[in-house]
């Protein structure tokens, strides 16, 4: 992960400014970025791959899952920006949330339905 998120900053040997960020939530501005499907599949793995390091897959797993994936999200908007080598926009988070979604809230249903079986199994 850590190799994940320096490559940006890497791209420009660490030249870093002040970022330059769209922070307007516009409608436009989500349209455009929920266009981004590599981002929503990518991040929806991430959140997976997240969820699976915890011993239990619980609540807890899950909402620290889509934290960590959020914040990656948000952490990679901000690399863009301050190294002017992508589009900085708040928005672009939405498709990193999207694709956890995508992927903890059936696992979510899952754990709740596997809870409920265990609990009452001849039902």
């Amino acid at each position: 992960m850590i190799v994940a998120v320096m490559r940006i900053p890497a791209r420009t040997r660490f030249h870093l400014v002040a970022p330059a960020c769209d922070t307007r939530l516009t409608l436009e501005n989500a349209e455009r970025s929920l266009t981004k499907v590599p981002h929503m599949v990518l991040f929806g793995f991430f959140a997976l791959l997240t969820a699976a390091q915890f011993n239990r897959l619980d609540r807890r797993a899950l909402y620290w899952s889509f934290a960590a994936t959020a914040l990656l999200g948000l952490v990679i908007e901000l690399e863009e920006g301050a190294t002017r080598t992508g589009n900085c926009r708040i928005t672009d988070v939405l498709p990193d949330i999207v694709g956890a979604l995508a992927v903890l809230l059936p696992a979510a249903a899952l754990i709740v339905s596997i809870r409920a079986w265990r609990a009452n199994p001849g039902s």
